[in-house]
């Protein structure tokens, strides 16, 4: 799986550990909550991501 390196505010650095620890119950998880994330977003903007 390719990597990508992002910049993230402090508050939002730190709301996505939080929300990762109380809904996935592991910080290993944090990729996959951005990648749901980004999903959703390209989604609800009408974005195809290609396969």
């Amino acid at each position: 799986m390719p990597k990508t390196t992002l910049t993230l505010s402090e508050p939002v650095a730190k709301t996505l550990k939080v929300y990762t620890a109380q809904t996935k119950s592991s910080m290993r998880a944090q990729s996959q909550v951005v990648e749901e994330a980004l999903i959703e977003f390209f989604e609800r903007r009408g974005v195809k991501i290609e396969a």
